[in-house]
């Protein structure tokens, strides 16, 4: 019987030990990030008989069978894919927020003021079709214009490059975290195998998952030997041990009015058979949806169409194509200072019709705008007019609006406005839902310190009773052996 209770008291001062060691590491580890709590599981050991009255069982001690990790997997998959819808918000959200100062109006020296500016000298001009002066300010005022276009389309164009750039990155991020999941499996099935709890590991692979799902949505099972298999969409990007590898394939994103491509733009592909990975969200699918839109259903792939800024790129040009026209078609129907056809010499370079590429014709002179509606009439501002007028209010198909000038950009302005702010709300949105979810987690499987510090002082008080256990017997034993002696 001795022997027994000393047996039962060294289990249970190695247990509780035990206990207090998890205790101080989940509290070391409380604003670890990704640390799940970890628990010992203590269990009865099965009674034995009593030597001296065989038939009477009698309890055995404690056992500690395992160190436990908490998990939610509900909580845990809500969390990823909310994650995973915030950080597509967000990429939109700044990828839009860095355009929407190039469409900000009014401003001192925006498109609008500069239309206007053009606008008007043809108007001065038609009140005084002789002076030079005012001839000059058509020109000057023309190539404003033409340099305000320009330097909106170079900072478009800097800006959809940026987002190129961040696509080529993330997908090597994509890549290295499936390497490093696919690591992970191999160490917990061997730290799983040899009978010890791979709990750190396991910690390390979902912290892995929460920063792919901030680039990708993904889908995840468990396979065997505590192995994870990851999917995007229906591929998989982990199986075990084996990665599938994505790779850029580049795309010509095509105008839809005139079917040539504007912008090419990087498309992430998998690597095995070329097929488009299905984005849905996260910071790739939102950097990918600034560039363009393609709908991926199975291994069938939509036509490639305009994202948002390349389609504001688009719209730009629409608007740029439609002065060089308008302005080009006037100017040679007129008739110069010097009363001759001014059909030979365009107000803006024909080839020059998309914002980064019109410019006013270098051969044109103040002398040769065709203000004159008639011949041999140089007092005669009736053209300069008319185009004023055209410029001003006069209705024309843009793209795929029939408008004026100034309502398309108005139109245009206040898209870039709207999508931002709608951007800005959906991250807005889902933060706070995330937010949600996260403390949901967190109270389920993180740290309480609280909570911690009452498990220690139990643990401790029975770490301190199994000691007395040990001494009482000894003290026992004692007093049996005196009084033998």
């Amino acid at each position: 019987m001795a022997f027994q209770i000393l047996s039962i008291a060294s289990q249970a001062l190695a247990a509780q030990e035990l206990a207090l060691e998890v205790t101080g590491n989940n509290m070391a580890n409380a604003t670890t990030p990704g640390y799940a709590v970890e628990s010992v599981d203590l269990t009865e050991n099965a009674p034995a008989a009593e030597a001296n009255m065989p038939s009477t069982l009698v309890g055995n001690g404690v056992t500690v069978t395992a160190i436990t990790r908490a998990t939610n997997a509900f909580l845990s998959a809500a969390v990823n894919n909310q994650t995973s819808a915030v950080a597509y918000a967000t990429a939109l959200a700044q990828g839009l927020s860095q355009v929407q100062n190039i469409f900000e109006e009014p401003q001192s020296g925006g498109l609008a003021e500069m239309m206007n500016q053009f606008n008007q000298s043809w108007l001065t001009l038609s009140e005084n079709p002789e002076s030079l002066s005012a001839r000059e300010s058509v020109i000057q005022d023309g190539q404003t214009l033409a340099s305000t276009l320009n330097g909106m389309a170079s900072q478009l164009t800097t800006e959809e490059g940026n987002v190129n750039q961040n696509i080529v990155s993330q997908v090597q991020q994509v890549n290295q975290y499936a390497q490093q999941i696919a690591q992970l499996n191999q160490e917990i099935a061997n730290v799983a195998g040899s009978g010890q709890p791979p709990n750190d590991l396991l910690d390390q692979r979902d912290q892995l998952l929460t920063q792919l799902s901030k680039l990708t949505n993904i889908q995840y099972s468990n396979g065997p030997a505590d192995s994870l298999d990851v999917y995007i969409g229906a591929h998989p990007l982990v199986t075990g041990v084996q990665t599938y590898q994505i790779v850029l394939n580049r795309v010509g994103v095509p105008n839809s009015s005139t079917g040539t491509d504007t912008f090419t733009a990087e498309q992430p592909v998998w690597a095995d058979n070329g097929a488009p990975v299905q984005l849905q969200s996260g910071s790739l699918a939102g950097n990918i949806a600034l560039l363009y839109q393609q709908t991926i259903s199975g291994s069938t792939a939509g036509p490639i169409t305009a994202g948002y800024l390349t389609g504001y790129g688009q719209s730009l040009d629409a608007l740029t194509n439609a002065i060089v026209s308008l302005v080009n078609s006037y100017q040679e129907s007129g008739y110069n200072l010097s009363g001759a056809s001014a059909s030979s010499t365009p107000f803006f370079t024909p080839s020059g019709t998309t914002a980064g590429s019109i410019s006013v014709n270098p051969s044109l002179t103040p002398d040769g705008l065709g203000a004159a509606a008639t011949a041999n009439n140089p007092g005669d501002g009736t053209n300069a007019q008319n185009l004023f007028n055209a410029l001003t209010s006069g209705k024309m198909t843009i793209g795929t609006s029939t408008t004026t000038l100034s309502g398309y950009y108005q139109a245009l302005v206040g898209l870039v406005g709207l999508d931002g702010q709608n951007a800005n709300n959906l991250e807005s949105d889902g933060q706070s839902t995330l937010t949600s979810l996260t403390n949901d987690l967190q109270s389920a499987t993180g740290v309480d310190l609280n909570q911690q510090a009452v498990d220690m002082i139990q643990q401790e008080q029975s770490y301190e009773a199994a000691a007395k256990l040990i001494g009482t017997q000894q003290a026992v034993v004692q007093s049996l052996l005196a009084a033998v002696s």
